[in-house]
């Protein structure tokens, strides 16, 4: 096989693609203030990968926490770890939102909990009410914001699961809003020789490609030669507007000699 002479492209993104199956206009935010993400779905963590948004919370603990959306509460968690207080709403369109690291729940839902607690005689509980026993309306406070469990700072942690599978999606899918109008920044670009005798630039290793940033925020590889399979990995990171959080990029084009390779 002879070697392989092409240049690539990479553009980086987290726009906010609304897509014809996520309802736009349904949900409203969880939270009556900016939002500022501490974190994006997706990200890598050191073990899984990140199921939801983490909003900022102004540095602050007991900021008012709403139903997104009419419902009624299908699970209650206190820990004092993972999730720390974590209420799960299920609503008539298929959805289920998450709210975690919560500070309390409304009064209606503490007094639920703690007749639970005393009847089980334990702090930490995880409780599956009956649908319909606990009701919630949108706009309606159910919870204040917090820092329990296993998190490091006060923030809300976010999510809109499938009901029927529990298979998460992004939040952000669903019309919520995010100023954003920084581009994403890429740190660092690796070729990976994949196949037997594959090489990159004449060499069966790991080998790191210079590249430079374009006007209109994409990222230019220089060109290489290669031999076989290969395969690219990067580093990199996005920032949106009002936080320095080096925050999960939401997708990756690659394109080589003009023509969309990946996306």
């Amino acid at each position: 096989m002879g070697k392989i002479f092409f240049i690539f492209l990479f553009t980086f993104s987290l726009g906010l693609y609304a897509q014809d199956s996520y309802p736009q206009d349904t949900f409203r935010s969880p939270l009556d203030i900016p939002l500022v993400l501490a974190g994006t779905f997706g990200e890598l963590r050191s073990n899984h990968f990140h199921s939801g948004i983490d909003i900022k919370t102004q540095q602050r603990q007991g900021l008012p926490i709403y139903a997104i959306g009419d419902g009624t509460v299908t699970r209650i968690k206190i820990s004092l770890w993972g999730y720390g207080k974590a209420l799960y709403v299920a609503h008539p369109n298929g959805y289920t939102s998450v709210y975690a690291h919560l500070q309390k729940f409304s009064p209606e839902i503490e007094e639920y909990i703690k007749k639970v607690q005393y009847q089980k005689k334990s702090y930490e509980i995880e409780i599956f009410p009956e649908y319909g026993e606990v009701k919630v309306k949108k706009d309606k406070i159910i919870a204040f914001s917090g820092n329990t469990g296993g998190s490091s700072g006060p923030h809300l942690h976010f999510e809109i699961r499938s009901s029927i599978s529990e298979k998460p999606t992004n939040p952000l899918l669903y019309g919520l809003e995010v100023l954003d109008a920084t581009n994403p920044t890429l740190v660092r670009l690796y070729g990976y020789p994949l196949s037997e005798n594959a090489q990159l630039n004449q060499s069966t290793t790991k080998s790191q490609i210079n590249f430079t940033k374009q006007k209109d925020g994409t990222f230019l590889a220089d060109k290489v030669t290669a031999l076989g399979t290969i395969g690219f990995g990067f580093i990199g990171f996005d920032r949106q507007d009002l936080a320095a959080n080096k925050n999960g990029v939401y997708s990756v084009r690659q394109v080589v000699n003009g023509k969309v390779y990946t996306d």
